[in-house]
C-alpha cells in the first residue's frame, strides 16, 4: 500500500514547476502559497500535507488545512484520499469560517461577548432592517412611498463598515460626534 502511495504520489509531483515542488518538499515550518486562480494552489497544498504525512510521523489528525470555500476544501479531500487513501478523511480541511464556527462552538467558554447569539442570514438581515426601519420615525425617507427601497444599500454599509473594522461602539460614537 505504502509503495502505491509513494507512486501516485511521485507521479503528481513530477508534474510541478521548480517553485511548487519547494513548496511540497517543505515539510517543516510555513509556507505561503500566492498564486492566482487556477494554478494549482490546492495541488500543492494537498500534496505538501501527503509528503508531511509520508516523511515524518504526524498523524493525518494532527493536520489542519484552511481554505476559502467548501468547493476547495472538498476538492483537497478528495485529492488526498486518491493519495494517502482513506487515512486522507482524518485531516482536518474545512473552510477558514467553518474552523472558526467549530472553534466557538466547542470551546464557548473562549467567546463570552457571542455566547448564545447566533448567525443571521440574509433573509433575517433584511427582516431586521425592515423592523428598525418600521420602528423609527423617519421624516425624511426617500423615495417616498417605498420606505424599504434601500434596505440592500444599508445592508452593503454595514458590512463595509464591518470589514472596516468598525464596532458598534465606534459607529455610535462617530454618529454621537456627527450629530453635535
Amino acid at each position: 500500500m505504502v509503495a502505491m502511495i509513494a507512486a501516485e504520489f511521485k507521479k503528481q509531483f513530477q508534474k510541478l514547476n521548480p517553485e511548487q515542488k519547494r513548496a511540497v518538499e517543505t515539510v517543516q515550518g510555513p509556507v505561503m502559497v500566492v498564486a492566482g486562480p487556477g494554478t494549482g494552489k490546492t495541488q500543492i497544498l494537498t500534496l505538501r500535507i501527503a509528503n508531511i504525512l509520508l516523511k515524518t510521523d504526524t498523524a493525518p489528525e494532527n493536520i489542519l488545512a484552511l481554505t476559502f470555500t467548501e468547493s476547495a476544501a472538498a476538492n483537497m479531500r478528495k485529492r488526498l484520499i486518491g493519495l494517502i487513501g482513506p487515512a486522507g478523511y482524518y485531516a482536518d480541511i474545512c473552510t477558514f469560517h467553518g474552523f472558526c464556527h467549530r472553534l466557538i462552538r466547542e470551546s464557548p467558554e473562549n467567546f463570552p461577548k457571542i455566547i448564545g447569539s447566533e448567525n443571521i442570514g440574509p433573509a433575517g438581515q433584511i427582516a431586521l432592517i425592515r423592523k428598525i426601519i418600521e420602528a423609527t420615525r423617519l421624516r425624511h425617507l426617500k423615495p417616498f412611498g417605498d420606505k424599504f427601497y434601500y434596505v440592500s444599500e444599508i445592508l452593503n454599509a454595514l458590512k463595509k463598515l464591518k470589514n472596516e473594522g468598525w464596532s458598534p461602539d465606534y459607529f455610535k460614537k462617530t454618529i454621537a460626534s456627527t450629530a453635535a
